[in-house]
């Protein structure tokens, strides 16, 4: 890839960002389209996005930037902008900037999410997280027919407070009872190295699917696995995205061979 003084530069902002994988698919995309493009992390603690904000406001060939851990609810604050439904659950994953240094918001989680996981009508739903992604999911999944919605998070305030986002009876508190009716279980948080808050994959029925929205290995996407449940890994997710993703920074549409390509030279197995 060569860098010239007139490459539009896109980012992705996050805390960590040795775990993104953006980087390496959008560029592989834009050398593919022989675009003059060129796509980079940004390792931003919380404390530094606003002062990195009013940065890209002036940086001109700054096309826009990804949002990812922890940033996704933080950031709406500090846009010019938010389109829906970024500003009905108040989380977002895409900046858009303006010619004139203006920030607009979206959120194409929840989208890529139903894509992955298929028909949602009726189904009884069980997220795990209570953050930026399971906000965007819960509410496309609503969205899209899903009957029921159970939270199951760490932090009981931030669940109380998604569930207030909906309306009353279709989004509510997990019940260990429940698991074995569940239909569909998102997993929303970045814990990879153990199953969160214990739960006993072995109640789930061998046809709940199971989504992942963590990009790398993680010990339930393996417990799931080896239960025999149907496991849609995180890539699937972002396969799902990165369309809308790319037209919404670069204008352009990209053609479907072109994000395949771009997934499997990244190291993931796309059919």
């Amino acid at each position: 890839m060569k860098i010239t003084g007139s490459t539009r530069i896109f980012t992705i902002i996050a805390h960590p960002s040795t775990h993104v994988v953006a980087p390496s698919i959008f560029n592989c995309m834009f050398e593919s389209m022989d675009l003059d493009m060129a796509y980079i992390a940004h390792d931003i603690p919380p404390g530094a996005v606003r002062a990195t904000l009013e940065a890209y406001r002036s940086w001109s060939n700054l096309g826009g930037f990804n949002v990812t851990v922890p940033h996704k609810e933080s950031v709406c604050a500090l846009l010019d902008r938010l389109v829906p439904p970024a500003s009905d659950i108040g989380a977002v994953n895409t900046v858009v900037r303006s010619s004139e240094g203006d920030l607009t918001g979206y959120n194409t989680d929840g989208r890529g999410a139903i894509r992955a996981i298929g028909d949602v009508r009726g189904a009884r739903c069980l997220i795990i997280g209570a953050g930026g992604v399971a906000r965007a999911i819960a509410d496309a999944l609503l969205k899209a027919g899903a009957g029921h919605i159970s939270l199951l998070s760490r932090t009981p305030q931030k669940a109380a407070s998604l569930m207030e986002l909906f309306p009353a009876g279709k989004v509510g508190p997990f019940r260990a009872e429940t698991l074995q009716h569940t239909d569909v279980v998102i997993h929303a948080t970045p814990v990879a190295d153990h199953i969160p808050l214990n739960l006993d994959m072995g109640c789930l029925n061998k046809k709940t699917r199971i989504l992942e929205t963590v990009m790398r290995d993680t010990v339930l996407s393996r417990e799931a696995l080896r239960h025999g449940l149907v496991l849609i890994p995180g890539y699937r997710m972002l396969y799902h995205q990165v369309s809308e993703n790319f037209r919404l920074l670069t204008g352009i549409e990209a053609p479907d061979e072109v994000i395949v390509r771009a997934f499997r030279e990244s190291g993931y197995p796309m059919p």
